[in-house]
């Protein structure tokens, strides 16, 4: 899940733009934030090499020969740009994700649409960059899911009712969705779950007022700037609405998570709208971010361009010739939180991808 720190130079947050999923199947309640040592993806042997048009890496001054050859031989492996075996790509899922207490097979049509939109992406030419994306999608979209089940007795075979019905009960589990999700929680807790006002202007621009009376002015471009000195973004979630908010004749939004890395705060909707040329649309109907298009392009904008919530992080620090750091490709999204369990599942991707290259 996922907030920024992205600020203006003429104003201040009330908190860090963090984002803290109150629960997730791996660590019950709130998660704090841990730093990790970076890790080296160890390089596979016994792949079949695939370079469509991939260029062996000149060497550069300083570089030795080896690490020259070893650029070339991860370029060979990774680069890639067409379609992935889909029977391969299923098979590889559930081999890898199976036996996870948290698997759905709902999740494998989700994920092929997933794998469609990236293998339609021509800015995608790295396995380990769609890998990452897929980690990620994996991690920030397992929610919590209501499902009936059969009442088993002690031997563990379903129970029947008088009336010779099975007996069956409700219950919710963290299960793998593979598909655009609204943040556990809204936010909760955090300075950017309450909602807020927003009034669209004649300028083509927006008005935002907080639950504090702060008002911002964004403009088509997605950028915002404090109607009146002082004002800050963000809102204690425990504050109670004064007049000016109350009085607003705009319409009332929040802006927790949803998409694929679960985008959070107006700003950032405003802003990664207006850079995906969809002027300020999803800051008017911040559900957009829910329809799987939408969601992908959020996604794929952030981690491609370092724009959005990315902090100005993108692939190309993290997965270029033989650097592979999926422990710190987290930084795109979420800082450090499970950066490691997040690289263990990218891993796990990694050798799907692969083995379901044609």
């Amino acid at each position: 899940m996922r907030a920024t720190d992205r600020t203006g130079a003429t104003h201040h947050r009330k908190e860090p733009m963090r984002h803290h999923r109150n629960a997730h199947p791996t660590a019950p309640g709130a998660i704090s934030q841990q730093a990790l040592p970076g890790q080296r993806h160890a390089q596979g042997g016994g792949h079949q090499p695939h370079a469509r048009g991939a260029k062996p890496t000149p060497r550069a001054p300083g570089r030795s020969a080896a690490q020259v050859a070893a650029d070339n031989a991860a370029t060979a492996l990774y680069g890639w740009q067409g379609k992935f075996d889909r029977i391969k790509l299923r098979e590889g899922f559930v081999r890898e994700f199976g036996k996870s207490p948290h698997f759905d097979a709902a999740a494998i049509p989700q994920l092929e649409l997933l794998v469609g939109f990236i293998e339609d992406d021509t800015r995608i030419t790295d396995v380990r960059w769609t890998a990452y994306m897929l980690a990620t999608a994996y991690w920030e979209t397992t929610s919590l899911k209501k499902e009936t089940v059969p009442v088993l007795d002690k031997h563990h075979k379903p129970m029947v009712g008088k009336d010779g019905k099975p007996l069956v009960r409700s219950r919710k589990r963290w299960a793998i969705t593979m598909s655009p999700v609204e943040e556990v929680g809204h936010g909760a807790h955090r300075n950017y779950f309450l909602p807020v006002k927003v009034a669209s202007l004649p300028t083509g621009e927006a008005r935002i007022t907080e639950q504090d009376g702060d008002q911002f002015t964004v403009t088509a471009e997605g950028r915002f700037k404090p109607m009146a000195r002082g004002a800050r973004q963000g809102a204690a979630p425990t504050r109670k609405a004064v007049t000016a908010y109350n009085d607003d004749d705009g319409n009332e939004l929040a802006y927790y998570g949803r998409g694929y890395v679960q985008l959070t705060w107006w700003s950032n909707y405003a802003q990664v709208s207006a850079d995906l040329n969809l002027g300020l649309r999803l800051l008017l109907h911040p559900d957009d971010v829910l329809q799987p298009t939408i969601a992908y392009k959020v996604m794929a904008h952030g981690m491609l361009t370092g724009k959005s919530f990315a902090n100005g992080r993108k692939f190309a620090r993290y997965f270029h010739g033989a650097t592979t750091d999926y422990v710190g490709a987290r930084h795109m999204v979420n800082g450090v939180d499970h950066a490691a369990d997040i690289a263990g599942i990218a891993r796990q991707f990694e050798a799907i991808l692969l083995a379901a290259k044609p």
